[in-house]
């Protein structure tokens, strides 16, 4: 790992768009524990779209290549939140600066990428995060820590219910949004691949060997179909996965929904514990004694900890709890999903919502045939349920 730094890490965010507002907004706002030194992106209207970067007289540079050309180049720590196809070159490019990188969700798209950005970054003495926020949540890995311990026995079977209503302003926020690809670059982009991932990565994430492992996933089996007509990729997802160990994980995912927000609703059964947690619900733990543990709020650890830990760890040379391994399972899972047929939704299923300057297409019944397999752990066909 790399040395400790002194002074206020010097921090360089990849990528000012969409979620990497968040990231600009947190280090403007807060001290986060380090200085923003630059923002790299392609846009030529950073500081009109963003006042606070002229405000604060935040140099700006087109590329990273641009800023290494800098004098003043040295930055200690880069967050990269850039469409996904270009994950791994930043990547490759700010670990070859001498930087840690913190980057956001998914990582890249194969194992084989994952596992060499992983060797790259310990090659180059410096760290590689992942933006999986769920993993830096305080009541997550005091969770993780009472698995692990063998408190709760061996797991059963798991499920989760993540569903959030998406219309065509998401989708034209990008090239990359609803696509199968880009200019010949897999995204595989779809609710289960990104705005909705976050809980099964979690599920593959607690049931791991380690604090930075997840489980493996060896088989799948789900139907995927497509309720937006102007998305290439699928909508909506109703899988089933086999874990390492025969373990069941269920996963129940859309974005043309009438409700803007369905679920989190996530259940994982143990040997002598059920784990529970959703949006509004603590993370909580009842035993077969009758004993109940509650972890905390999901959301109880602020959204950027993520961020505060990787300037942390920049400060004490240890590597962030979520590396480029703890993705691994949700990824694989998002490419064997890939390999179904998508089936689309009838147009006379489709109702179109008009809300706030946006048009949303709403799938008549899908909240309940949503809730309905999840509750009994199932598909569709299993239920006679016809989308």
């Amino acid at each position: 790992m790399n040395g400790t730094v002194e002074a206020r890490p010097r921090i360089v965010l990849v990528g000012a768009g969409w979620y990497g507002q968040k990231y600009l907004d947190e280090m403007t706002s807060r001290d986060v524990g380090g200085d923003l030194a630059a923002v790299v992106d392609i846009a030529e209207d950073l500081e009109e779209r963003y006042p606070v970067i002229r405000k604060k007289r935040i140099p700006t540079y087109r590329a990273i290549s641009d800023y290494v050309l800098n004098p003043e180049k040295d930055a200690d720590l880069a967050v990269i939140s850039s469409p996904i196809h270009l994950h791994a070159q930043m990547i490759l490019e700010c670990l070859g600066q001498g930087m840690n990188v913190l980057c956001e969700k998914p990582l890249c798209l194969t194992e084989e990428e994952t596992l060499s950005l992983s060797r790259a970054a310990r090659g180059a003495g410096r760290f590689l995060a992942v933006g999986w926020q769920l993993n830096y949540d305080r009541a997550v890995q005091a969770l993780k820590r009472d698995i692990l311990a063998g408190r709760f026995g061996a797991p059963k079977r798991a499920r989760c219910l993540h569903a959030m209503r998406r219309g065509n302003g998401y989708y034209a926020r990008s090239s990359w949004a609803g696509r199968i690809s880009v200019n010949g670059w897999a995204v595989y982009d779809s609710p289960f691949m990104n705005a909705c991932a976050h809980h099964f990565q979690l599920m593959t994430w607690l049931l791991g060997p380690s604090m930075t492992l997840p489980i493996g996933v060896t088989a799948a089996e789900g139907e995927l179909y497509r309720g937006n007509p102007g998305v290439e990729n699928y909508d909506i997802a109703f899988l089933r996965f086999t874990a390492e160990g025969g373990v069941p994980i269920c996963y129940y995912t859309a974005h043309p929904l009438r409700t803007k927000n369905l679920g989190q609703d996530a259940l994982v059964e143990f040997e002598r514990a059920t784990v529970t947690w959703g949006k509004g619900k603590p993370f909580r733990a009842v035993t077969d004694t009758g004993e109940e543990i509650v972890y905390g709020m999901d959301g109880g650890t602020p959204l950027m900890q993520k961020l505060y830990d990787a300037v942390q760890c920049v400060k004490t040379g240890e590597a962030p709890i979520c590396g480029p391994e703890a993705g691994l399972s949700h990824l694989n899972a998002v490419l064997m999903a890939q390999r179904f047929p998508v089936r689309d939704i009838p147009a006379s299923r489709i109702e179109w919502l008009e809300e706030g300057g946006d048009r949303f297409p709403c799938v008549t019944g899908l909240e309940d045939a949503l809730s309905a397999c999840a509750e009994s752990w199932a598909l569709p066909k299993e239920k006679g349920i016809s989308l």
